[in-house]
């Protein structure tokens, strides 16, 4: 544990990968967590002038940075006067902590609220650290709340796969806001775009649960099972489907298989950035079928969905904002 990485975690300032391997460390020194997280929190309700604090007081930051880290035990100084105000003496201070800051012995507060963002035209991709493995598709973004028991809320507006390694322990949930869907060691899909009338769900392997948010069980699914939520309506629809449709995203392709132009325009607005105006509204519900590489443009994208009806299209270049792209 460096120095550098601990001013950071005060201020703030540490990235998401920085405080993630922090607190794995603190996670495996009970002492040396329960000491930070009572400086931690001396730091937010302490208003003391730094110039006022003792050379024993001094000696007590030592012992502790000591603790953490002895090989960077010398460099202490040159952090001393800055980081003072969160390393009180225990005896000029013990008041303090005993009251105003408790710290529980058995079982430190450990939560963790971690937030991830793909861009538009890329995918991401999330390591959790028991192995498993979540991908962000194109303009998706995703939270995860992890519990001090292990247990986990994402809360996700966008398109992720999910590769969950069976883990008891684990107890992934994702909040949809009208219903939850409750890992049980899987791999499974969910399209929930804020700005889409619908949310769906594709169980590749193992089994999910969906769970309404009085917690009672909706409907569980079984692989190759495809969901279809209405916002509007609330109505939930399941068919069967080959899974590799829903994340043909994972791996670089765009599968229209009987889609309206309309539902493929708001996909090509995800990936390329652009902003899509169907001027012959007759056009809307088309339906076309269509595999097609997302390394193309989207001018090729519309090219070929032209070879298979009569549309004409034009993209209209802006500096100062997307494109925009005319379908008539």
């Amino acid at each position: 544990m460096s120095d550098e990485i601990f001013k950071k975690i005060l201020d703030n300032k540490a990235t998401q990968a920085e405080k993630f391997n922090f607190y794995q460390e603190l996670e495996q020194d009970h002492a040396m967590r329960e000491l930070f997280y009572s400086y931690k929190n001396l730091h937010t309700v302490s208003g003391l002038d730094v110039s006022r604090y003792s050379v024993e007081q001094k000696a007590s930051f030592e012992r502790f940075w000591s603790r953490v880290n002895p090989i960077n035990a010398l460099r202490l100084y040159k952090i001393w006067y800055r980081y003072a105000a969160v390393f009180i003496i225990a005896l000029s201070l013990g008041y303090l902590m005993n009251h105003l800051v408790p710290v529980s012995k058995d079982k430190p507060v450990l939560f963790q609220h971690i937030e991830y963002t793909s861009e538009k035209g890329s995918v991401s991709t999330i390591h959790l650290e028991d192995g498993s493995a979540i991908w962000l598709s194109s303009a998706s973004k995703l939270s995860l709340d992890k519990q001090p028991s292990g247990e986990m809320t994402a809360r996700l507006n966008g398109e992720a796969y999910f590769d969950l390694i069976p883990d008891t322990s684990r107890k992934l949930s994702v909040d949809l806001g009208n219903f939850k869907v409750r890992d049980i060691g899987t791999r499974f899909n969910i399209r929930a775009y804020g700005a889409e009338p619908n949310v769906f769900t594709t169980l590749v392997e193992g089994k999910v649960v969906l769970f309404d948010n009085e917690n009672k069980s909706l409907l569980s699914m079984e692989p190759g099972e495809y969901m279809k939520f209405d916002k509007k309506t609330n109505q939930i629809a399941v068919s069967q489907q080959d899974p590799s449709i829903a994340t043909a995203w994972k791996d670089g392709k765009f599968v229209f298989i009987d889609k309206s132009l309309a539902e493929i325009c708001r996909e090509l607005e995800n990936w390329y950035n652009v902003e899509i105006i169907i001027g012959n509204k007759s056009l809307a519900n088309n339906k076309y079928t269509s595999v097609i590489k997302r390394t193309t443009t989207v001018n090729m994208v519309l090219k070929m969905l032209a070879l298979t009806d009569k549309i004409n299209y034009k993209v209209t270049d802006r500096k100062e904002a997307r494109d925009i792209v005319y379908v008539y």
